[in-house]
């Protein structure tokens, strides 16, 4: 029996053995992989250029760009954005919210984490992982 929840672009199903997962994902991690490193080599570069006129300043806040730039950019290579997960994989599963954005994250027995987020309607969804997946 297959269970369709809708996002605010896309879709959710919980089929017997899988969740078929239909959201822009792929497109977003892409966007923030290339300001990740279009940022640690902005950090980089402004602070190579403070060697030059030797301001201290600028330094170490290149250093603290490049190094938010490059943990963003490992934060997002430890997710997943797999449209399809078998059951067998999937660790845990649990709804968050953060103020109002509301969102799933699927654990994998990788340690990836698969996040599906603007969901449409929280409280359905939350009642069908309470009664199917247990409160994990």
């Amino acid at each position: 029996m297959t269970q369709t929840f809708k996002l605010k672009k896309g879709k959710i199903s919980f089929d017997n053995d899988r969740i078929i997962i239909n959201d822009a994902a792929k497109k977003y991690r892409i966007l923030m992989l290339m300001t990740s490193g279009f940022g640690s080599i902005f950090g980089i570069g402004f602070a190579l250029n403070s060697l030059r006129s030797d301001e201290q300043i600028k330094l170490w806040l290149g250093l603290l760009i490049c190094l938010l730039s490059i943990s963003g950019l490992i934060m997002w290579l430890l997710r997943s954005v797999r449209s399809e997960i078998s059951l067998r994989e999937v660790k845990s599963i649990k709804l968050n919210q953060k103020f109002s954005n509301k969102f799933l994250d699927i654990r994998l027995k990788s340690n990836r984490l698969r996040r599906v987020i603007r969901l449409d309607n929280k409280t359905e969804l939350e009642e069908f992982i309470e009664t199917n997946f247990g409160a994990d």
